[in-house]
């Protein structure tokens, strides 16, 4: 699993939009949309259950920092099935959100970390920058698909293209870029 983080936060406004009968009335499921700096057009778009909507107006609160997470194809003429992720600092998520395994994690130690002097040189300080940096995880929130790589010898500028694509509003919705491919277009 390759995962994508930007640097930048971004501001992000969601609003749920018409199903336009991609899914029953009766699924539970609500249709968002996300725009990205004040765009018109979409940057992402999901299905959600109404316990993640809740979850995402609890954070979404300001600018925030996003992720893209995919398992590169094999084949580099397949598309790139990724979901849009927040990275949310572990100590800013809602009540009751905290999975058991990061509340009881204990911080694993390299081997040189754990004592014994036989892993340290006379100019080993340690790492002090991991205390200060605040445990996150990436709350994926919404598909992205991309039918035709652009970048085929780089995955790592791939993911980074098509957010920052997705971003921009030059997106399609998978099942529109689907057709218009099967089309030729």
């Amino acid at each position: 699993m390759h995962v994508y983080l930007r640097e930048e936060p971004i501001e992000l406004e969601m609003k749920e939009v018409e199903a336009e009968g991609l899914v029953s009335d009766d699924s539970g499921l609500i249709p968002m949309a996300f725009f990205a700096q004040g765009n018109d057009r979409p940057s992402f778009r999901a299905f959600l259950p109404p316990e993640t909507v809740n979850i995402l107006h609890q954070v979404i609160t300001g600018p925030v920092r996003l992720g893209l997470m995919a398992e590169e194809p094999e084949d580099p003429s397949q598309e790139i099935q990724a979901m849009v992720g927040l990275t949310i600092p572990v100590e800013a998520l809602p009540e009751g959100m905290v999975p058991n395994e990061i509340e009881d994690a204990e911080p694993s130690l390299e081997p040189w970390q754990q004592g014994g002097e036989a892993w340290q040189s006379d100019s080993w300080k340690g790492d002090d920058d991991d205390e200060d940096t605040p445990r996150t995880i990436l709350l994926a929130f919404a598909p992205l698909v991309r039918i035709a790589r652009r970048r085929p010898d780089d995955f790592a500028e791939e993911l980074a293209d098509l957010l920052e694509s997705a971003l921009a509003g030059s997106t399609k919705p998978s099942l529109e870029a689907r057709v218009d491919r099967m089309l030729g277009l």
